[in-house]
């Protein structure tokens, strides 16, 4: 594997000029292959009739979908990899309290289930346990949020960490949950245009963040260009690296809106993280293309951003779970409606 270093690495507006240049950092690791690559075959587990399921995730043995269909009353269905049954719908949709309007991203901490509610602009907590036995939304704590945020990982039931704020200079936001305060900002790019607003620049480099399950780590997948960033939580440092294809978020800023162009490519649509391995499927494809969103890469990195290796699965999706212990990769083939999985090393 060939690896080096650059002293800058960008993302650009459109024209390549130096007054619409983002700087992500003054140094980015770049590589041009994974030292290993290696195929998957995914098999059926089990056919899901109920939509299309957004997000997936799994704990212990249950799989938790987060469902999207046209119509919809309820956001959550359960599968058991025990007896092998659905759950009944639950989580119902809604601008009331003990409901979600537009679920944007889901995630399990210790004992508790969390949803970000981008549209309701809150986040609500469940009762793990309670929600897996009972499907059930009846013990929930909500927390209102002071605008919305393109994703957010819970650290515990007080404070979460917030990404894709478009009224914030910094790429990640600290929030305490009681008074809906950020209390802490860090993350900036070495520089940006200032002629643009905010909004531009948080939607030209959106990310993926995910958190390391011992929460000392938060890695950012970008989804216009191939950089995969991780912050130390503690230091609030970060770095970098980007490859194997190298290129750029590119984009016309008009009217102070964000649009893509013929050049505008997806990247990471989405991940999972265990205490060795970060996980990120990647689509590669222009914005333009046919199933942009889906890919059938998956790039593995260590926590020190080190490549792994490649998977190449059989069929595109649109996104990954990994179990706890790193053996088993869950996801959903759109094509024929089946959750499916494979045995990953």
């Amino acid at each position: 594997m060939k690896t080096f270093l650059v002293l800058i690495a960008a993302l650009f507006l459109g024209a390549c000029g130096k007054e619409t240049q983002i700087v992500i950092s003054d140094t980015i690791k770049t590589f041009s292959e994974f030292p290993k690559e290696e195929k998957i075959e995914l098999k059926n587990l089990v056919e899901f009739k109920f939509g299309n399921p957004k997000k997936i995730i799994v704990s212990d043995s249950t799989l938790i979908f987060a469902n999207r269909v046209s119509g919809q009353e309820y956001h959550l269905f359960n599968y058991s990899l025990m007896t092998h049954q659905f759950s009944k719908p639950y989580l119902a949709k809604g601008r009331e309290s003990g409901e979600v309007l537009g679920m944007s991203n889901i995630g399990i901490n210790n004992n508790h289930l969390w949803i970000n509610d981008f549209s309701g602009q809150k986040i609500m907590i469940l009762k793990k346990d309670k929600a897996i036995a009972e499907a059930s939304a009846s013990e929930y704590i909500e927390y209102p949020l002071s605008h919305r945020f393109y994703e957010i990982n819970l650290i515990d039931n007080l404070k979460c960490i917030a990404t894709g704020s478009e009224t914030s200079k910094f790429k990640i936001q600290i929030i305490d949950l009681p008074t809906g305060k950020i209390t802490e900002e860090f993350g900036q790019f070495k520089s940006y245009p200032e002629n643009y607003p905010l909004r531009v620049i948080t939607k030209a480099s959106l990310t993926h963040p995910l958190l390391k399950p011992t929460k000392d780590k938060l890695v950012l997948a970008y989804i216009h260009t191939d950089v995969v960033e991780i912050f130390d939580l503690k230091t609030k440092k970060s770095f970098s690296i980007q490859g194997p294809e190298m290129f750029d978020s590119e984009f016309t800023a008009k009217e102070n809106q964000w649009f893509e162009n013929e050049k505008t490519r997806v990247t990471f649509i989405s991940g999972a993280t265990t205490n060795k391995y970060i996980y990120l499927l990647y689509s590669g494809k222009k914005f333009s293309e046919k199933k942009a969103y889906s890919g059938k890469y998956i790039y593995v990195y260590d926590w020190d951003l080190n490549p792994v290796k490649k998977i190449t699965l059989d069929k595109e999706v649109s996104h990954i779970t990994i179990a706890k212990d790193g053996k088993r990769l869950y996801t959903y083939d759109k094509e024929t409606g089946y959750i499916v999985y494979a045995t990953i090393n």
